[in-house]
């Protein structure tokens, strides 16, 4: 990375070269947690089906219960593993990243070493940014009622566009604040709070541009996801036509490129959006604090 305020071009592709510099980290952090929770959430919902399916074959017509205790039990685990998924998958990058800026390669385990004892925090940021979503969408939804009160087409259109935009517009603040909150509860070990507040200090005068930074890039993931699942139809597709009349090989090709595409579509979000609000924050500090000189005295001690 050079030791400067990055621009927008910068920004958008140093976050895959980060991805080549540290793959061990920065794509192999995302790809364990999602395997994980992947296979959980595939084990359950195989449990659940298997559980539904009784209920065809229940021709005494007692009844029965449609999910046992451990299919439960299994879907609640799945559920946690994926919102750890969520949570850890794109904190883990950032040490690797940070690290990276100096030429600088860490392990899976020195970059946990740095997300264990800030788990408690980041679960606090995640609590902070679904309240943040409820309370807007509930905002929205009263104004929207008001406006729908009028009793007329056009102010129910009105009350439907209000809802929307009030959501999009909190959406994508909460999204910034808690991507670049989140470097900072791990690199700079603050709480949730200030990790927020430091966040929006930060964005201060950079927010518009910060915006259109991120927009632009989750269309990039959104298009390159698109590519991939549609690679993975092909493959299910030839996978059909090798064998058409059987029903295993349909059933296991639907799910392995079902799961393939959802795990490298999910890595891909984590470790590219992961590395990207790290180098925000970065580029923050550069624009603020004169980050810049210290990363610069941090790489000549380390050259000497």
């Amino acid at each position: 990375m050079p030791l400067r305020p990055l621009g927008f071009g910068d920004l958008l592709g140093l976050p895959f070269r980060a991805m080549r510099f540290n793959r061990g980290v920065v794509v192999g952090g995302p790809l364990l947690f999602t395997l994980g929770a992947t296979a959980l959430l595939t084990l359950a919902a195989w449990f659940a089906f298997e559980d539904a399916s009784m209920l065809f074959f229940d021709v005494g017509g007692t009844g029965g219960t449609t999910l046992g205790s451990d299919t439960v039990a299994l879907l609640i685990a799945a559920g946690v593993m994926m919102l750890l998924a969520d949570v850890l998958a794109s904190a883990i990058v950032a040490p690797a990243v940070a690290r990276g800026i100096l030429g600088e390669r860490i392990t899976l385990g020195d970059a946990w070493k740095a997300v264990r004892p800030r788990i408690g925090s980041l679960l606090l940021l995640y609590l902070y940014a679904f309240l943040a979503s409820v309370v807007a969408l509930l905002l929205g939804f009263l104004v929207a009622a008001l406006v729908g009160s009028l009793d007329s087409v056009g102010a129910a259109i009105l009350a439907v566009i209000i809802v929307v935009l009030v959501y999009i517009a909190v959406a994508v603040t909460v999204m910034l604040i808690g991507g670049v909150a989140r470097p900072v509860v791990v690199l700079e070990q603050r709480s949730a709070g200030k990790a927020i507040a430091r966040a929006m200090r930060l964005l201060k005068g950079r927010y518009w541009w910060s915006v259109l930074v991120l927009l632009v890039a989750s269309v990039l993931i959104f298009v390159v996801s698109m590519v991939i699942g549609q690679v993975g139809n092909f493959a299910s597709l030839a996978l059909t036509f090798a064998a058409p009349d059987s029903a295993v090989v349909l059933g296991i090709a639907f799910v392995l490129t079902m799961v393939v595409s959802l795990v490298v579509s999910y890595v891909l979000t984590y470790s590219y959006l992961g590395s990207l609000f790290a180098l925000l924050l970065v580029d923050l500090r550069i624009r603020h604090e004169g980050f810049d000189l210290t990363l610069a005295e941090a790489a000549e001690a380390r050259r000497a």
